[in-house]
């Protein structure tokens, strides 16, 4: 049997998803729950968002929309073409960094607002959770934010593929050296097939620094 966890660290298993169609997690409309947390957020110009293993997710074409300046980051080529193609015809500025989020240049260090995570914590091999952690503190302003949909919680029948199980302890002991736990909620807003599984997360980086 394949060890889907060393498959997924491979840009070309994700690219033959797309290929294939196969690519379930895209719900292909801008996610509820950050549509309504962006209305939250002022001076959105000012604000730099990164969305890790962004895919060709209809969130990074509404946040842009929506003012914020958007850094779109996947190791997939057929994700940042896709996504290349969809910011001409909105005529939106979306920054494409066509890079594996753990090998992403120094020059986005201590750069970003907000990390926006989404099916991506959830699908990347999971011994590198903890550095996908240090990295999103690594490259958070002082007192950036986390906000993330955390799934599938209490879900144990994934455990094996893409996405792999998450559980809420796991998260506290992946995030709790690198950031402050704000909130933890269940996601009201899920979309039906995902409704008793998704967290919502927010955390806030703890500077070492300091």
């Amino acid at each position: 049997m394949t060890d889907k966890s060393l498959e997924v660290d491979n840009s070309l298993f994700w690219d033959n998803k797309y290929k294939k169609n196969e690519f379930s997690w895209d719900i292909g409309k801008p996610t509820p729950f950050f549509v309504n947390w962006s209305k939250s957020i002022k001076n959105k110009n000012s604000k730099n968002i990164l969305i890790p293993g962004c895919g060709i997710s209809s969130d990074v074409i509404f946040l842009a929309k929506s003012g914020f300046n958007v850094f779109a980051c996947d190791f997939s080529d057929t994700a940042i073409k896709t996504l290349y193609f969809c910011n001409k015809q909105n005529n939106t500025d979306i920054k494409l960094i066509h890079q594996d989020f753990f090998n992403l240049n120094n020059q986005y260090n201590s750069f970003f607002d907000y990390i926006l995570e989404y099916t991506f914590y959830c699908a990347i091999n999971p011994s590198k959770r903890l550095l996908y952690v240090k990295n999103c503190n690594k490259l958070l302003k002082d007192s950036g934010m986390v906000i993330g949909i955390m799934l599938p919680i209490g879900d144990n029948t994934v455990a094996s593929n893409p996405p792999f199980e998450v559980t809420l302890n796991e998260l506290e002991d992946n995030f709790c050296s690198f950031f402050e736990l704000e909130k933890l909620y269940p996601n009201n807003l899920s979309i039906q097939k995902r409704k008793g599984i998704e967290y919502i997360a927010e955390y806030k980086k703890i500077n070492h620094n300091a």
